[in-house]
Formats: C-alpha cells, sequence, structure tokens
C-alpha cells in the first residue's frame, strides 16, 4: 500500500475470503482489479464499494454465466475488459486458445446487454483501465 500500485486479485473459488481481506486490511488504500469476475451482483457492489474494478473477459459471452444479469444491475462504472488469454475465449472460439483480438466479442455482448454504443464501451472502459494504472484519470 505505501508505493499505491494497483493489484489485480485472482480470486477463483476464493471469492469471499479475497472480498473479506481487501476490506480488511485495504482501508479504502487499495486500488485494482478482481480479474475474471464471476460472481453476484452483492459480490459486486461489495468490491466496488472497496474502491475496486471488475474484470471481464470471454466468460460474459457464456449462454449460463450469469454475468449479464449483474452487469444491468451495477452498470459500467467499475468495469474493465481483459482477455485471461490463453484462458476463457468468448464465443463463438469458446474452448479455443483466446487472444486479445477476441476482446471485441466482450466489448460486443456488453453493447447488447447495456443498449451502449460500441465506442461508448470502449471509452468508459478503456478509462476505467486508465483510472487504475496511471496516476491521473482521462
Amino acid at each position: 500500500m505505501e508505493h499505491r500500485v494497483p493489484v489485480v486479485i485472482h480470486s477463483r473459488e476464493s471469492l469471499r475470503q479475497c472480498i473479506n481481506v481487501v476490506g480488511e486490511t485495504g482501508n479504502g488504500r487499495i486500488r485494482g482489479i478482481f480479474h475474471c469476475f464471476g460472481g453476484t451482483v452483492n459480490e459486486a457492489r461489495e468490491i466496488m464499494e472497496l474502491g475496486m474494478y471488475l474484470g471481464i473477459g470471454g466468460v460474459l459471452t457464456f449462454k449460463n454465466s450469469g454475468l449479464p444479469e449483474v452487469i444491468k444491475e451495477i452498470g459500467l462504472d467499475r468495469i474493465v475488459l481483459e482477455t485471461d488469454a490463453p484462458y476463457l475465449a468468448p464465443v463463438p472460439f469458446r474452448g479455443k486458445r483466446n487472444e486479445p483480438a477476441y476482446l471485441t466479442y466482450v466489448a460486443e455482448t456488453l453493447s447488447k446487454i447495456t443498449g451502449k454504443e460500441l465506442d461508448e464501451i470502449a471509452t468508459i472502459t478503456t478509462a476505467n483501465a486508465y483510472n487504475i494504472f496511471l496516476p491521473v484519470t482521462i
């Protein structure tokens, strides 16, 4: 926390524990991303209240992911796009090797879910990434 660098939290099968640790030790001073978020609306809200962002990738495009409902409830204010390459390729490449070029499919899905234009999705999620990784916001 001394250096104010962002963290990326990989919380697979330990989301609750990670939320608790950030809440107990962070005191609002930790910033970063909960990578490959796949939790509930309530978990998303808790993470956002801690000042953290949600990393959203190919899982958003999966038929039974549940993420579209979460996104509809929480909006885009704390969403960043990520690939998780070489894993979790979006539909129509599910099961194949993921690559950054496929991020477009995630953005298009976000556009459909939120009703926002693709370039607005790009602007919002890019600004969110800048807020995390750069000392100034755009």
